[in-house]
């Protein structure tokens, strides 16, 4: 940032490049945020502080006119951003916070640039705000131009200086390992200097300052920031319509070039949906109706072949974009490639819901897990995908069009799962269904503390769904033996019990511990339907 950008007004200076604010307020703001992130977050899990924090934020954003909800874009995103802070206090589960800091760096970026169309721009600028909020940070701390110059005389004395420093540090390391004498003299060294200045730790803590940089940062990027003006004039500039380029060319191999692509396209396409059509019908007379599960474990049958069709289903897709990249388009005649290409698309739609059938045999006989709840999740993402490449193909639409679709369908996806408390939903699944599907103790004495009320199962009862395990799944083998071998790879009843009372004790020490910042309504059910 360039000082003589900055203006005196009576007692102000004014920046037009960070919202024309004056400056002393926004260094106000920003100490402000900085404490208030500290004190949220200091030393406490996230929980109800992360929702108090993003609610001061949209209120602060309302107090100073900044949000501005008028498009379709910038609505939804401040719903979405509503909806994943509520359900990371009431569900407290990963994806509700993976998902709420996702939206939330979007919303950053609508803020920004709330003429933006496309969500993943706004994603791009929330991402280039992180780096070029940083140099706004000169405009709060010096106010001018002498002070300038005298902390970048001091960063150029630094930066002379790092580089020698790590060289220094890396050979002390290098002759610490080979030299067990040279070890002993720097750790000497390094117990002198511990205790001549051990008083400085007795009144200061260490994280607290790293916390304070980190919190100071962060309202940086949220209080300071700055427009990347060529991502916003990009998208600007792109269009959901094809239009059609037209290319001056020397000879006229120009549409016979084009006319050849066409060619290539149809034999390419006819030759593709007699392969899938042959897969298809494979599919459904042996997937989709004469399916039978013998005991066997359907790795085979559902990982391997799930995650190779979803490739092929992905090549299937980028073929289609690029034979309805550009000018083929217009060209003349040409249903016939676009009637190849609609059947193309459905006969991948019902590989995609071959896929789907096979994922479903899996739940029904090895229960629930993340990955295969994930699966289906993608699997419908997929069938919505090639909808919009139908929709490219048939109404000449851009890439443009298909990433933006796209990017909010994968959004709602996003924002959807994070209404659901997936691992207490996976514990009383797989409990409920031990009769008829495979039970990993393994895998459900890791779920987190939220479903510890549903782990809690009687000994009596655990014995019982073991013996009535080892009856259904000893028809099966797992390729170096039989399912005899179950007390040697997964838990027994009586180790996922132990586990179970231990995980529930240290739950009960820590939810008795923590504050009420980190309070959620998930283990505050958990806790009470375990010790009430």
């Amino acid at each position: 940032m360039d000082p003589n950008n900055m203006k005196f007004d009576g007692p102000f200076f004014r920046v037009t490049n960070i919202n024309s604010m004056p400056i002393f307020k926004k260094s106000y703001i920003v100490i402000f945020f900085t404490t208030l992130i500290t004190l949220l977050f200091y030393k406490q899990p996230f929980g109800l502080n992360l929702l108090i924090f993003e609610l001061i934020f949209i209120s602060y954003l309302f107090i100073v006119e900044k949000l501005k909800l008028n498009g379709i874009n910038s609505k939804s995103i401040f719903s979405a951003l509503l909806i994943t802070a509520f359900f990371t206090v009431f569900n407290h589960t990963l994806i509700s916070y993976a998902a709420n800091f996702l939206v939330f760096l979007i919303f950053i970026g609508v803020i920004i640039g709330p003429e933006v169309n496309s969500i993943l721009n706004s994603l791009r600028l929330s991402f280039s705000n992180i780096i070029k909020a940083q140099f706004n940070i000169k405009l709060v701390a010096f106010k001018d131009k002498e002070s300038t110059k005298t902390i970048k005389s001091i960063l150029r004395r630094v930066k002379l200086l790092w580089l020698p420093i790590l060289v220094v540090l890396l050979f002390i390391l290098i002759y610490s390992w080979s030299s067990p004498k040279f070890s002993e003299i720097v750790n000497a060294v390094g117990d002198f200097i511990g205790e001549k200045f051990s008083f400085i730790f007795e009144y200061f803590e260490f994280s607290f300052f790293v916390m304070l940089i980190i919190s100071f940062l962060i309202a940086v990027f949220l209080i300071l920031r700055a427009r990347n003006k060529s991502i916003i004039k990009e998208d600007q500039d792109s269009s959901d319509k094809l239009t059609r380029q037209r290319k001056k060319h020397k000879h006229s191999f120009g549409i016979m070039d084009l006319k050849n692509e066409y060619r290539s396209a149809i034999f390419l396409l006819v030759a593709l949906n007699i392969l899938i059509l042959v897969l298809n019908i494979a599919d459904i007379n042996s997937v989709w109706f004469n399916f039978e599960w013998e005991g066997q474990y359907l790795k085979q049958f559902v990982h391997h072949g799930t995650y190779l069709l979803i490739v092929a289903i992905i090549i299937s897709i980028v073929i289609v974009l690029y034979f309805f990249r550009a000018n083929l388009n217009f060209l003349k005649n040409s249903k016939t490639i676009r009637v190849l290409s609609y059947i193309w698309i459905a006969q991948n739609v019902l590989l995609t819901i071959s896929v789907i059938i096979r994922n479903l045999y899996y739940i029904d006989h090895f229960a629930l897990a993340y990955k295969r709840i994930g699966v289906m999740f993608f699997l419908l993402l997929t069938i919505y995908g090639l909808f919009t490449v139908f929709q490219k193909v048939r109404n000449k639409k851009t890439s443009y069009f298909l990433t933006r679709k796209n990017a909010y369908a994968w959004m709602v996806a996003l924002v959807v799962a994070t209404g659901f408390n997936w691992d207490v939903i996976i514990a009383k699944y797989n409990f409920r269904h031990s009769d008829t599907a495979f039970v990993h103790l393994n895998f459900l004495g890791r779920l987190s503390d939220n479903a510890l009320y549903e782990l809690d199962q009687p000994l009596d009862r655990l014995s019982a769904i073991r013996v009535e395990q080892r009856r259904k799944f000893s028809r099966g083998s797992s390729g170096s033996g039989s399912f005899n071998f179950f007390d040697r790879v997964y838990l027994t009843p009586e180790k996922y019990h132990n586990r179970i009372e231990q995980r529930k004790k240290r739950f009960k020490r820590r939810y008795e511990e923590q504050g009420i910042l980190s309070w959620n309504y998930a283990e505050y059910k958990a806790y009470h339907a375990l010790f009430d």
